[in-house]
């Protein structure tokens, strides 16, 4: 046996690991649940489905193998066109709280302008403020499928405190736009409409979402398409 074979057959043997797959309670009792608590649990279960069939490039809706000439689709020969969401939560959070009063279903707005489409990835930027627990809701903006940048709050020599994701957006969506069809702005800020035509020189589509009533018309006509969010993206709740 050769020293080459020898420290082969002595080398450790790997396992490998084996997943744990979440486990779904057969035996849950559900006749005491409240109506509500119901509803809560069939659109997290609803929202998991979709967000399963999305990573398998499947139609969300059916999970059905996409009949539109995608590149999973038999015989397709045209690339299912791919897009990125990039999502200002400050802007989003006051649009919703302004004009309805109610919180923004992110989830929601995803699937809104996302559509069929293949979705690369999607973050989302959050002003992390001294005294406010924001734990649960960066958990479920990465239930959602999200990732999450934070930015806390710099107080300046004057004593005014300031926090903009603006241009750390503008970066990240210039460093995505070679690698996607589409850039989906959520926010209705003016702002981004400086960097749209170096978007745009890159090749990509750009598309904002965002409610009718904070859309910018400046942003508005910059971008190719845009989505308008309305009631029916909000949270039931306050």
């Amino acid at each position: 046996m050769t020293p080459s074979e020898t420290a082969a057959s002595e080398a450790p043997v790997v396992q490998p690991q084996e997943y744990e797959w979440p486990l779904i309670d057969l035996n849950e009792e559900v006749e005491g649940l409240e109506r509500d608590d119901l509803e809560e649990k069939y659109l997290d279960l609803k929202d998991e489905v979709w967000r399963l069939r999305r990573m398998l490039n499947l139609e969300p809706a059916d999970g059905q193998i996409p009949s539109n000439g995608g590149f999973a689709s038999a015989g397709g020969f045209l690339k299912r066109q791919s897009c990125a969401v990039f999502v200002d939560v400050q802007n989003m959070y006051h649009s919703a709280k302004k004009t309805y009063g109610r919180n923004l279903s992110y989830a929601k707005m995803l699937r809104a302008c996302v559509r069929n489409r293949r979705l690369t990835h999607a973050n989302a930027y959050v002003i992390d403020r001294d005294g406010i627990e924001q734990t649960g809701f960066t958990d479920h903006l990465h239930y959602c499928g999200f990732q999450v940048r934070k930015r806390s709050v710099i107080e300046r020599q004057d004593g005014s405190r300031k926090a903009e994701w603006e241009l750390a957006i503008a970066m990240d969506m210039m460093m995505a736009a070679e690698k996607v069809d589409t850039i989906i702005i959520v926010s209705g800020n003016g702002v981004f409409a400086d960097v749209i035509p170096m978007l745009k020189a890159k090749g990509c589509k750009v598309e904002a979402c965002a409610f009718r009533e904070s859309l910018s018309d400046v942003l508005r006509e910059a971008v190719d398409w845009f989505h308008l969010l309305g009631e029916d993206h909000l949270y039931d709740g306050a």
